[in-house]
């Protein structure tokens, strides 16, 4: 028997035991719950069951599943001792723990120890089981062991010996590469698998993370984060940081929920509530156009519909009720007046829900007209005084009047059917077409309104603010795909959540919803207000094939070009992208073609189509192929997947160039693409047609620098400093160049060439103006004009004073920023005179003209 036949069957021996243990403790429950009882419940007159230790309770079939998944071998007290890990914990006939569950806090040091810091553990080994048989084994961590005698003549003791150096993340996944592959060549049958046998150390970091706030996952497709997601909320209700009932899991759509609903009871976790995202609110009845989607899903509008719940009476009823700039009324023969703006001044509104507002303006009103009436008759007050002035008809008016009883639909109706309403709520918050954008006509029952999804977003939240209910609170809050999130979403998913204990995942460069989050950092200030946050990032892909990974990195860098794109381990061969050239009439028949080719009994395969080709491709396709728009694949992985008309899916505005992202990085094993359209220019539009020339690398390079500026672009802060700065320098009398595709601004001074970097909002912080030093060398390359002089311009002073220090002297590149006094920061290019002491001062250029600061010091 070979040494490794002989630690496969010596592994075998102790999976038997293990089941065997399990087999007898079933059995043992099993005995104890139907043992009758002598004790009885006076009331009801039936047999008590006596209480069941938590390790005797039934704990589910595991169905096709390995018990066992691994052994560790460790140092207790000196001496070296031997554990199985696997997915339910298993104790032997003394009590004596037999198998280990992977999620308990015992088994999380060895999990996640290193060569260089092996903690008390000697060898971690998984095994790959197929049921109770041992198929295979691989050691993912060894340690060298040093045998201590000590010179008391004590019994021989055992140490571990960190290695010299730690693996990188690299040499990790490389030396399992071959174990994990064999995992992920399994076919896929549409529903999710759990990662308890494959899980890697950097992903059960993250599933074992206890921090208190919101974590947030940053994955690129194929990275694990759903099921680092679903396995953390197993690790934290296993460990009783929350029970199941406490646990929110919201997810993008029917589809994703239907591919991980049986993650958590196949790990042994059941009652964790799963949540389409869009079907929070209820369901809609209307569907908005773009326009009014983009202006009610935003953050401007949660501020439109606190001023349209004051618009309701406030100062405008309470000028009414008034004469002569008095509240007056006659009490039993006693004249009582109160000033109209000590009146106004009760109606301010900070904090509090609307329902609090309105009792709490009552009594201050009832308190100034007592004060009224002792001024006139001082003495004692008649016990009775304050009630009757509350029933009084003319203070119940006012009260009334000024804080009316509201329903949130009362509210909405008035705002997106009433111009004066909306425009009286939105002052100096929505521009005329953003508030014709969002109006409408008036139906004539309130029953009749349609309610949009945005709008039913907006019921909740003035629901919060009128009452301050909230539907259902939850303790820890679970949100996939949460790049997508509106910033109104958010605030409502953060109000069912007020401790802010979230797991939040997602990938910024998926981003295909109405709103396009730059940062987490945006995200995760409105998910959890002033509460703790951490981010991490999973850099290894696992399931997408290389090779569409390679296809898709420019698309990801056009959408995203900050985020960490993940480096696939998933070879598959020449076969693994595949594009097909055909006419528009022929795409279904193509790609039903294509589907049948790759269709067999085990492989999943899934034809992915833009809105105008689902009806077609449904009836076009044979059984057993799933036909998904592109929105409905998010989330989900198929073994081979055919997207049709990519530059459709692209064209969808918002988001088309996330969402085409989306829809190419479905899949294990292959991508058919088939087009009649050119391919986007980001797919590089010449694969897989002989007729036309390979892009070279610079070429696509470029283009990516030019869809970068493009959506910086966008950005209101970003072109606001870029053309303050093109004004200063035609003020100059320069001619800067800002029509650039590539570049922010160009400027040909008397000094010589100026390259400028112009960063938008958050731009003031030293990760951005770092990046902008590459972007400035990217740019140089790419025109092959290289610059005399470089500088990054700022929207406001740099948040780290010492950051602009930096970028000079390590880079040499120069910081500039505007602020209320003008241009601050480093001049960047020479005078014939001495720089001045600030922007306002200027130097002379070779034609006499003056150049401002900012132009004018020596290199």
């Amino acid at each position: 028997m070979t040494d490794r036949a002989a630690v496969i069957a010596a592994e075998q021996r102790a999976v038997d035991h293990a089941y065997e243990c399990r087999a007898r403790a079933e059995r043992d429950r099993r005995a104890q719950v139907a043992a009758p009882s002598t004790a009885t419940d006076a009331k009801a007159g039936t047999s008590i069951i006596p209480d069941v230790p938590p390790e005797l309770a039934a704990t589910g079939d595991l169905g096709d599943a390995a018990l066992v998944t691994g052994r560790v071998e460790f140092v207790e007290d000196g001496t070296e001792r031997s554990l199985l890990i696997g997915r339910q914990s298993v104790f032997g006939p003394n009590r004596d723990l037999v198998v280990a569950n992977w999620a308990s806090r015992l088994v999380r040091q060895w999990m996640v120890a290193t060569p260089a810091d092996p903690g008390d553990l000697l060898l971690r080994r998984q095994l790959r089981c197929h049921g109770r048989m041992v198929r295979d084994y691989f050691d993912q961590l060894s340690v060298a062991r040093k045998r201590v005698t000590p010179e008391d003549g004590a019994a021989e003791r055992v140490e571990p010996v960190p290695a010299q150096r730690s693996e990188s993340p690299e040499e990790e996944i490389e030396r399992l590469r071959d174990y994990l592959l064999d995992d992920l060549g399994r076919a896929r049958d549409g529903a999710m698998r759990d990662i308890v046998e494959t899980i890697q150390r950097a992903q059960y970091l993250l599933v074992s993370d206890e921090r208190t706030g919101a974590l947030v996952v940053q994955g690129g497709p194929g990275t694990g984060k759903t099921a680092v997601g679903l396995h953390r909320v197993y690790y934290l209700v296993f460990n009783n940081v929350f029970a199941t009932g406490d646990v929110l899991v919201v997810g993008p759509h029917k589809g994703f929920l239907q591919h991980v609903r049986d993650v958590l009871p196949r790990l042994g976790t059941r009652g964790v509530a799963l949540a389409e995202r869009d079907r929070l609110w209820g369901k809609a009845d209307a569907h908005d156009p773009l326009a009014a989607r983009l202006v009610k899903s935003s953050a401007r509008m949660a501020e439109v519909l606190r001023g349209g719940v004051a618009d309701f009476g406030g100062r405008r009823a309470l000028t009414r009720l008034l004469s002569d700039g008095e509240f007056r009324l006659v009490y039993q023969g006693v004249f009582l007046a109160v000033p109209q703006a000590e009146l106004e001044s009760l109606l301010t509104w900070e904090s509090g829900p609307y329902r609090a507002q309105r009792p709490a303006f009552g009594n201050r009103l009832v308190d100034l007209l007592v004060e009224a009436y002792r001024a006139v008759r001082p003495g004692p007050l008649d016990p009775g005084l304050r009630k009757q002035l509350e029933r009084h008809p003319q203070v119940q008016k006012v009260v009334n009047s000024v804080r009316p009883q509201l329903s949130a639909e009362q509210v909405l109706r008035a705002l997106l059917t009433d111009a004066d309403v909306l425009n009286r709520a939105a002052e100096g918050i929505l521009d005329d077409e953003d508030q014709r954008a969002i109006l409408r006509e008036r139906r004539a029952r309130m029953s009749d309104e349609p309610w949009s999804l945005e709008d039913r977003i907006c019921l909740d939240e003035l629901r919060f603010l009128l009452t301050g209910d909230v539907p259902v609170r939850y303790r820890h809050l679970v949100v996939d795909e949460a790049q997508d999130l509106t910033p109104m979403q958010a605030r409502a998913l953060a109000r069912r959540c007020p401790s802010g204990s979230m797991t939040v995942l997602g990938d910024l460069a998926q981003a295909s919803g109405l709103h396009r989050w730059d940062t987490w950092d945006d995200l995760a200030k409105v998910l959890t207000g002033s509460r703790e946050w951490h981010l991490e990032q999973l850099s290894v892909g696992y399931r997408v094939p290389r090779e569409v990974m390679e296809l898709v990195a420019p698309l990801a860098t056009a959408v995203a070009p900050d985020v960490v794109f993940p480096t696939s381990i998933r070879p598959a061969g020449e076969d693994a992208v595949t594009f097909v050239e055909t006419t528009s009439e022929d795409l279904i028949a193509r790609a039903n073609e294509r589907a049948r080719a790759l269709t067999d009994e085990q492989r999943s395969v899934a034809v992915v189509v833009p809105d105008g080709l689902v009806d077609a491709a449904r009836d076009g396709m044979d059984e057993g192929v799933r036909v998904l728009r592109a929105e409905e694949c998010k989330g989900l992985e198929f073994d081979h997947v055919i997207v049709v008309e990519p530059a459709d899916v692209a064209d969808r505005r918002p988001g088309g160039l996330g969402l085409l992202y989306v829809a190419l990085t479905r899949c294990t094993q292959s991508l058919t693409v088939v087009h009649a359209r050119p391919l986007p220019r980001e797919l590089a539009p010449s694969v897989g047609k002989e007729e036309a020339p390979m892009p070279t690398p610079m070429a696509d390079f470029a283009a990516v620098l030019e869809k970068t500026v493009a959506v910086e672009r966008e950005c209101h802060v970003h072109e606001s400093v870029r053309y303050s700065l093109v004004a200063e320098l035609h003020a100059s009398r320069m001619s800067p160049d800002p029509a650039s595709s590539i570049a922010d601004l160009v400027c040909d001074s008397p000094a010589g060439r100026v390259l400028y970097e112009v960063l938008g909002e958050n731009g003031h912080r030293y990760r951005a103006m770092r990046e902008a030093v590459l972007r400035l060398m990217e740019v140089e390359r790419v025109t092959g004009e290289p610059a005399d002089h470089r500088a990054v311009v700022l929207p406001q002073p740099p948040e780290q004073p010492w950051s602009a220090e930096v970028l000079r002297e390590v880079f040499g590149v120069s910081v500039i920023w505007k602020d209320g006094t003008g241009w601050q920061g480093d001049p960047i290019v020479p005078s014939r005179r001495s720089p001045g002491t600030d922007f306002g001062e200027r130097g002379i250029g070779e034609d006499g003209s003056p150049i401002p600061r900012l132009l004018a010091t020596s290199r």
